[in-house]
């Protein structure tokens, strides 16, 4: 996790460990220390650094201490790998990050100075942060100023350059209709967050039930586990690995073998079935009726070269069952201590397809479920599928949505709010609504807005539901649609988009990832909730500006630079219709290219010109304003980078891949181009590939940060 330590403030990374109390950095002087990346944090530089007296309260606190050199707290903290750290008790203005851009300061927080350290840490991290419920921890020491709530959503290990939130305060709260809550349980030490496990299941194989209760030296505890977030496999007793190894055993039809390094109970040969190879959910069943379902990325792991092992073992070496990180990867969980309460929620999510220069996303409607693909549009509100009949349809690839074989579906009345919040309708026969509904590229579609359960994939595995989703049953359409895609989900601001219609329930926030468009199978996806946050030391954030139609998400652009030949000032404001804007440009997921008004375009396209020393020629299809013959360079051309600058400071580089596309043969042209056609202008989706982009309509903000999409 990212902390910021110290005046003048130095930026570390730490172990986020739930097990342990103790926040520590190593500090100079650290000659018996660990290899660490960043500087050691040195508190001869730092005005608010202060030692703490051995004759303290918080210098009792820590488990081994003694009094060094003029009184200081000396300690040795330990952790149940073996690893050991010795320094300073100290106090030091903490700082993180917020969600209004600036960094909280918390004045006098306790933490080691640690000048030694032996054990298994990694050089990415300069120390640890105990989020434990002992009175040292980070957790202890905010204490009411967050509600003694935090939360965090941990990616999966093998996404290396994803990044997720640790939450503090109200935005820690985990609620949605799928999440699941579960007591926790005062115990000694106080650092250890205590559960109550009654039982694991194997799927198709049964339920093991776990001894209540757990014995910690002299101290007999009513929870029989701990969540621990700086330990990696899930430990259990003896007993209890016994039955479900022999559960699993059962269910995997591959041979099993033995673990080269000794460090896994059941393993199984998955040469010859790679990707292909099947594993049993196990679940998790908790105090409260709290069931969590591991799915094979959460209960097993990739030990070698084709061998999958399970990632639970034996706790006996440590005498501790222990709910590990492998097993909390994507569940959003979330900690009240106050209430003393637990709760697990998976995140729910969309896969998205690039497919030629649009995104589809994936969705699940009716009862029972059929799956379709459908275009993830921001710049609209509707939700439509094609449905039977549908006679004057453009041509799909998947079945057309029957209404009449889904047990949830029902027409909406045009006597209602629903109905009146379509640009165009009438009263179909029975007064259901029927509307018309177009796009800027003149694209028209007609139908009957009506309800229907959708269902999304969930992080938790299972499919969670969405009932009396409205959306529009298109019977007729016209236009520039692919037959790979079943329809359109709208993701605009507009009261009938999918986005609204969530509210709450995503916390309004959503973000997507866009793959290139060459990369045709390439997936990633499109998050709700508290996965869609966006952070950082890249991400930079710009407001979302209100205006009219509700359905864009207008921006302010100030200016657009081209590298090596300055900068483009942009009209603030737009024209729509009769409405002056504040907003000068929109995010539409929903169009290709970037649209600028002439003015605008007509600098930009200059400055490139004097940049890009190839041959001007014009394109053939007359879709671009300029262009370059690129025989004989092809894949050696090189074309600027263009930097468009928003309010608050938020510059978004825009690369070649971003800028500028292919438009024939030999043909390179810029992807800006005029938007004096439709009067509005659009930030297209060429130009919001391979960025992680964050939508947070409760904060009213927009955060940009660069990613390899197909990788996150």
């Amino acid at each position: 996790m990212s902390l910021y330590l110290g005046s003048p403030v130095e930026e570390f990374l730490a172990i986020a460990d739930t097990g342990s109390d103790l926040i520590w950095v190593q500090c100079k002087p650290c000659e018996e220390c660990y290899p660490q990346k960043a500087p050691l944090f040195d508190p001869h530089a730092s005005s608010t650094y202060k030692v703490i007296s051995c004759n303290t309260d918080s210098c009792s606190s820590l488990p081994q201490t003694s009094c060094g050199e003029e009184s200081q707290c000396e300690y040795k903290y330990g952790y149940g790998d073996g690893s050991l750290v010795d320094g300073f008790l100290s106090s030091e203005t903490l700082s993180f990050d917020s969600t209004g851009g600036r960094r909280i300061q918390v004045p006098s927080t306790l933490f080691g100075c640690t000048h030694r350290s032996n054990g298994t840490f990694s050089k990415n991290g300069a120390g640890l942060v105990g989020l434990g419920g002992g009175k040292l921890s980070l957790i202890r020491q905010l204490g009411s100023a967050i509600e003694s709530k935090f939360s965090y959503c941990l990616p999966s290990s093998s996404q290396a350059s994803a990044t997720s939130r640790l939450n503090f305060g109200a935005s820690a709260d985990v609620s949605d209709s799928n999440a699941v809550t579960t007591p926790l349980i005062t115990g000694f030490p106080s650092t250890f967050y205590f559960l109550s496990l009654e039982q694991v299941s194997v799927e198709g194989q049964g339920a093991v039930k776990v001894k209540p209760g757990m014995q910690i030296g002299n101290h007999t505890e009513r929870g029989n586990i701990i969540i621990d977030s700086g330990t990696t496999l899930t430990l259990v007793d003896d007993e209890t690995l016994k039955s479900i190894a022999a559960k699993v055993a059962r269910s995997v039809k591959l041979p099993q073998v033995k673990d080269p390094n000794n460090n896994f109970n059941l393993c199984f040969d998955v040469s010859g079935s790679g990707a292909n190879a099947q594993f049993p959910d196990i679940t998790f069943q908790f105090d409260g009726g709290a069931s969590v379902v591991l799915h094979q990325s959460n209960a097993f792991v990739e030990a070698a070269q084709n061998l999958v092992c399970m990632s639970l073992v034996s706790s006996a070496g440590i005498g501790v069952n222990i709910f590990g990180n492998i097993a909390q990867q994507n569940f959003h969980i979330g900690y009240n201590l106050d209430a003393m309460q637990l709760t697990f929620a998976p995140d729910i999510y969309s896969k998205i397809i690039p497919n030629s220069f649009e995104y589809l996303m994936s969705l699940y409607l009716g009862s029972p479920v059929e799956e379709f693909l459908a275009i993830a549009d921001t710049g609209s509100d509707l939700i439509w599928v094609q449905c039977k009949p549908c006679e004057e349809c453009y041509p799909q690839k998947a079945p057309l949505f029957d209404p009449h074989a889904s047990s949830t579906y029902k027409v909406i009345s045009c006597n209602t709010d629903f109905c009146s919040s379509l640009p165009q309708t009438s009263c179909g026969e029975g007064s259901q609504c029927e509307y018309k509904y177009g796009y800027g590229d003149g694209s028209l579609v007609d139908g009957f807005l009506s309800s229907e359960t959708l269902s999304f994939d969930s992080t938790g595995g299972r499919r969670i539901q969405v009932p009396s989703t409205l959306f529009g049953c298109t019977h007729r359409s016209n236009g520039t649609f692919s037959k790979n895609g079943a329809g359109l989900v709208g993701l605009g601001g507009g009261k009938l988009s999918l986005i609204r219609q969530l509210g709450s329930a995503i916390e309004s926030k959503f973000s997507y990832c866009l793959p290139s468009s060459s990369q045709t199978s390439a997936t990633s996806r499109l998050n709700f909730g508290a996965s869609a946050d966006v952070s950082g030391s890249n991400a930079v954030t710009t407001p979302l500006i209100t205006g009219f139609p509700s359905t864009f998400y207008f921006l302010s652009l100030e200016q657009v630079s081209v590298e090596g030949q300055g900068a483009v000032k942009v009209k603030p404001g737009m024209q729509i219709g009769s409405h002056t804007e504040k907003g000068n440009i929109i995010i539409d997921s929903g169009t290709t290219l970037t649209l600028v008004d002439d003015e605008t375009l007509k600098s930009i396209a200059a400055k490139i010109a004097s940049s890009v020393k190839l041959p001007q020629v014009k394109d053939p299809n007359n879709d671009f304003n300029l262009c370059f013959d690129v025989s004989g360079v092809e894949a050696s051309a090189q074309f600027p980078d263009i930097t468009f600058q928003f309010a608050g400071g938020a510059s978004v580089v825009l690369h070649q891949s971003n800028a500028f596309v292919e438009a024939a043969q030999n043909v390179v042209c810029m992807s800006l181009v005029s938007s004096a056609g439709i009067g509005v202008n659009i930030f297209g989706n060429i130009a919001q590939q391979n960025f992680h982009i964050g939508y947070n309509l409760n904060a009213m903000q927009l955060t940009f940060a660069p990613a390899d999409c197909a990788n996150l």
